[in-house]
């Protein structure tokens, strides 16, 4: 077995040791085999994948960002590289493969996309009516919901127990099946955009009744052709750029956060609830700048604190000594050769 082909099966390995979503673990080890070719391409021999030297890491980062690759991959192929590395054993690789280390520019998110006006959604859902009627219900749940383009399309279990509730009176829709890494949250309905929530619900629960529970349906009747059929067809529908699907969680975000500010709560709540219910957790900074950028003077008053270190150093010796290398999953499953 040649060198590339066995650090491609470890890094398999680690990425599946390291856990998250599916797609996550797939797009590590993905993320990785540039670094395995440029390797081979220099003559690098490495024994294991832990023993990487970080100066042809470090050579391979600066070669990507002079060939022109945008600042967010090369941030993704960075990260992917630590997290592997640092599953195998490398002991300094968080500080020394970090993307500041390695001067890796920030993607600049501000611009790509912007949240659309009701005027923009109503053109926006003409044209994808006239492709399928099951895109413009999808666009809708997006919209109202603040769903995630794959998170719309596998919604289609959750719709009858959702419209069930917002009937009730409920202010919050608990989603777990089908929501990114199966993480549980809390999606909150829009006081003003209730009545508009209720009928996207029921059109669309009713479109999936009569379409086999689907509201996109792939060539091979699975998750893999829905997703790529739902891009052909956004592709088709001209619905990309600053006001592509990605948009309406922008304007679910900013819709939320107006009614919230309406009712008089407060802006550091306004932005967490925001966060919560678009399923990002405590990520305030992100909010602000990438969802909220249209109206970010109205959260001039939010102070967002400085992150503390997990494990801070206990003096001023022990901030220049590498860690111990933790007691992980791959090293107590699998018994490596010594270097």
């Amino acid at each position: 077995m040649g060198q590339k082909s066995r650090l491609s099966h470890a890094s398999r390995d680690y990425s599946h040791y390291r856990g998250g979503a599916a797609r996550t673990i797939i797009n590590r080890w993905q993320l990785i085999e540039p670094l395995l070719v440029f390797l081979g391409e220099l003559g690098i021999k490495v024994r294991h994948i832990r023993n990487t030297p970080m100066w042809a890491i470090a050579l391979f980062v600066q070669t990507q960002l002079c060939r022109g690759v945008k600042a967010g991959h090369a941030r993704n192929m960075t990260t992917a590289i630590r997290v592997l590395l640092d599953e195998a054993g490398a002991g300094i690789v968080n500080t020394a493969c970090s993307n500041d280390a390695l001067g890796v520019p920030r993607r600049d998110r501000k611009g790509a996309r912007r949240a659309q006006t009701h005027a923009e959604f109503a053109q926006t859902i003409e044209r994808a009516r006239a492709i399928d009627e099951g895109l413009a219900h999808l666009l809708c749940l997006m919209f109202y919901l603040g769903l995630r383009c794959v998170e719309a399309l596998r919604s289609a279990r959750e719709l009858r127990g959702w419209l069930g509730l917002v009937r009730a009176g409920a202010d919050r829709l608990p989603f777990q099946y089908g929501a990114k890494t199966n993480r549980y949250r809390e999606i909150e309905i829009i006081r003003g955009l209730r009545a508009q929530t209720i009928r996207a619900l029921e059109s669309a629960l009713e479109y999936c009744q009569a379409h086999n529970n689907n509201l996109i349906t792939g060539a091979d009747d699975d998750l893999r052709s829905a997703r790529s059929r739902l891009r052909d067809w956004l592709y088709a529908a001209g619905i990309r750029g600053q006001l592509s699907s990605h948009s309406c969680r922008y304007s679910h975000a900013v819709n939320l956060a107006l009614a919230l500010l309406d009712e008089g709560v407060s802006p550091e709540t306004t932005v967490d609830r925001v966060s919560a219910s678009l399923g990002h957790g405590a990520r305030a900074q992100m909010i602000l700048n990438t969802y909220l950028q249209e109206i970010r003077h109205l959260f001039a008053s939010v102070v967002i604190p400085r992150r503390i270190p997990r494990e801070p150093a206990k003096t001023m010796m022990g901030r220049d000594l590498p860690g111990p290398q933790r007691m992980i999953r791959s090293n107590r499953r699998m018994k490596f050769r010594k270097a």
